[in-house]
């Protein structure tokens, strides 16, 4: 993150930024600006909300961050109390060499060199590949305004975002990348029909996490997971490989097995598809004995970010408590073949080739690169802000601190000829630090995986369904619909059941849900079949997240027949704001995503509330929250330093006063059963933390005297 206190504009010549696009909901009006003779449209964000990390995907040259305008990037969990975004801005870079000469265009903060290329944006959202899909298109044509005359590469980039509901799928984003090359719309002097020397590269400007409300990003740290040329064997702090942990899909162990933990191992599970005839035997040492596998082990190649100590706070904060413990990472899943990869010839003279990314480097805010040579240096690992290197090491281990960072993973360099597409497969994760662990701050103790697991994940994910390959004989991706052809060979995990369309609405006699019965007639893509056997009523309280199981519906239990309709009335608690969701699940437990809570027209969650009634009993009157912990999640967009009195008589006095009984607020109350304090004193003073008494008087003489305690 840049420390500039701005708002963000996009210098969009003939365009508008709407400031949110939500999830199923499309940017703008739906018509075109004419862009330099060509139509372009607008520039967008399309907030992802169907996984369990929370993203907002643009068609500006990003892959999502929170940009200091609310947006959400990699938040996680999503829904939670606060935005607790781990990016806060990402970057698309693809450079090449025209005569000799380094060119590279590069989205940057507050507009890049990308912009909406021509066509529908988003040229597609919804179910696709995967649960929730969103593909969208930029390009340096040279009618882009946001290039120089004479920089223009003539690339068009086409990218597809992917989301999952279910676990572990959930805290993965995968981008299937495609590059073509027109040579027509390059302006380069001397430019042939090849684009030589091609690099892409994908910056994360993290920063971890969003919760850390007074310093998310001055003390973060980055590394990287993967194959590193030998450059680390004389780090001080951290070198690679090493052979620490046994890690597992849902576990660790803290034991050596065997295997660098730098390394995915495949073909341990049985979902991992191996061809035999090329697979190398591989032992597996294990705390229960050792295992024998036909399969293979290669360099995960992750890049990632993670919350250090800041050096300005007493004590170790790293990871805020918990509260910021995630590690965002990314890695490429495929690439064209390229002379970073591990290529192996067999005695049978097969060939393996295992993808590994050209460079990992990193650096802060204060040294941004300025220029193409710059960026194309990081890109190709010749950079002196990381002393050269490759593989730039840890940053204590080049004499450098916690501080705010962003990682660059880039891949190549190619050959891009005219009308040719180079495609390419990158993944980013938020996995609970980097082998797993228990959240015992968000999640209430659930074990969640790290970001190793994650990005172990992700490749198991692409390569099922595909029976001719695997991460040895990597296949490049398909665009899939609505561009082309569908996409049988890869992404194909089992596929929950669609959501329901749900509506409720809050009564005296508690929350009355209605839902209709698509999923009971919707066909599973992967099976063939409608495999419905259910639904599953959640609620949660101030924000669409943890849910709380309020009513399950078999339907081989109820002898074939479910309801559509339920009103939920047990421990609901009037004035207290709420959310609801019915999810479908299948025969193999899989539920449909927790996405049709009320929302309003641009997306944002709506609570239901119900209403408390006016009381003339005045001992049903109570105080919420009590106590009082700092500001209050009221509801999933309200973060509020208020406190609420309940089931009031319609007209009463309530009068507030210290314990030593000086009158802090004196509130007249006309009409509902609630009414509201914003904890400011009659002279508009914040009270301070400490015990406070209430006094409620009715017009008849009548009262009641309660506490409440506020605690900051």
């Amino acid at each position: 993150m840049r420390k500039i206190v701005a708002f963000l504009t996009l210098f969009l010549v003939g365009t508008a930024l709407h400031a949110r696009v939500y999830h199923m909901v499309p940017s703008g009006d739906g018509t075109y600006q004419m862009m330099g003779g060509k139509a372009r449209p607008n520039a967008a964000y399309y907030n992802m909300t169907t996984a369990e990390v929370w993203n907002a995907m643009s068609n500006t040259g990003g892959l999502g961050g929170e940009m200091g305008s609310g947006y959400y990037g990699y938040t996680w969990p999503g829904g939670a109390p606060v935005n607790n975004y781990y990016l806060w801005n990402s970057y698309f870079w693809v450079g090449a060499k025209v005569n000799g000469e380094v060119y590279v265009t590069a989205h940057d903060y507050p507009a890049g060199e990308w912009r909406p290329s021509d066509g529908p944006s988003p040229i597609f959202q919804g179910t696709g590949k995967a649960v929730y899909d969103v593909v969208v298109a930029w390009d340096d044509y040279n009618d882009n305004p946001g290039n120089a005359p004479g920089k223009h590469l003539g690339v068009k980039v086409i990218i597809r975002t992917m989301q999952w509901p279910h676990d572990p799928f959930n805290k993965i984003i995968p981008y299937e990348i495609f590059i073509t090359y027109d040579s027509t719309k390059c302006d380069i002097d001397g430019h042939t029909g090849v684009l030589d020397s091609l690099m892409l590269g994908i910056v994360f400007d993290a920063d971890v996490s969003g919760a850390d409300q007074s310093d998310p990003h001055i003390d973060d740290l980055v590394s990287f997971d993967g194959w590193v040329n030998h450059e680390w064997d004389n780090n001080r702090f951290f070198r690679s490989p090493t052979d620490s942990f046994a890690i597992l899909p849902d576990s660790f162990e803290t034991v050596p097995d065997g295997i660098p933990d730098q390394y995915v191992i495949w073909g341990d599970e049985p979902s991992e598809h191996v061809i035999a005839e090329d697979a190398d035997t591989i032992v597996i040492h294990r705390a229960e004995g050792d295992t024998t596998i036909l399969g293979y082990i290669f360099p995960r190649g992750m890049s990632y970010v993670y919350d250090g100590d800041n050096p300005n706070v007493p004590g170790d904060d790293t990871g805020e408590g918990g509260m910021c413990a995630g590690y965002i990472g990314g890695a490429w899943i495929y690439t064209p073949p390229a002379p970073s990869d591990s290529v192996v010839t067999l005695p049978n003279g097969h060939q393996l080739r295992f993808v590994r990314p050209w460079s990992h480097n990193w650096w802060n805010w204060e040294t941004d690169p300025a220029g193409d040579e710059e960026r194309y240096n990081y890109m190709m690992g010749r950079h002196p802000g990381t002393k050269f290197h490759r593989y730039a090491p840890h940053p204590w281990d080049i004499g450098a601190q916690e501080f705010d960072y962003r990682f660059l993973s880039s891949v190549g360099p190619f050959q891009l000829h005219h009308g040719d597409t180079l495609k390419f497969v990158f993944v980013g994760v938020v996995g609970q630090g980097l082998t797993g662990g228990a959240d015992n701050y968000w999640h209430g103790g659930q074990w969640i995986p790290g970001a190793r697991q994650l990005v172990d994940w992700a490749f198991k994910a692409y390569y099922t369904g595909d029976t001719l390959a695997d991460p040895a004989h990597p296949t490049p991706p398909v665009i899939g619909r609505p561009l082309g052809p569908a996409d049988h060979e890869h992404w194909q995990i089992p596929i929950p059941p669609t959501s329901p369309t749900l509506v409720y609405s809050a009564t005296s006699k508690g929350v009355s849900l209605l839902w209709d019965a698509t999923p009971e007639y919707t066909v599973d893509p992967r099976k063939g079949y409608c495999d419905f056997k259910g639904y599953r009523i959640y609620r949660a309280k101030y924000v669409p997240s943890n849910w709380e199981l309020v009513a399950d519906f078999n339907k081989d239990s109820l002898g074939g027949e479910v309801p559509h309709s339920y009103t939920d009335s047990v421990n609901v608690v009037a004035g207290f704001p709420y959310y609801y969701v019915v999810v479908a699940y299948d025969e193999d437990g899989l539920e449909s995503p927790k996405d049709n809570y009320k929302k309003d027209a641009a997306g944002n969650p709506v609570d239901v509330v119900i209403p408390t009634k006016s009381q003339e009993d005045l001992d049903e009157v109570y105080v919420t929250p009590n106590p009082y912990l700092g500001s209050a999640p009221w509801t999933a967009t309200e973060l509020a330093d208020k406190i609420e009195f309940h089931n009031l008589p319609s007209s009463c006095r309530i009068k507030i006063f210290t314990l030593s009984g000086d009158l802090v607020k004196d509130i007249v109350h006309v009409g509902s059963g609630s009414e509201a304090w914003n904890l400011l004193t009659d002279e508009g003073i914040k009270v301070a933390s400490g015990v406070y008494i209430y006094k409620i008087e009715t017009p008849d003489g009548k009262y009641k005297i309660g506490n409440f305690v506020i605690l900051k």
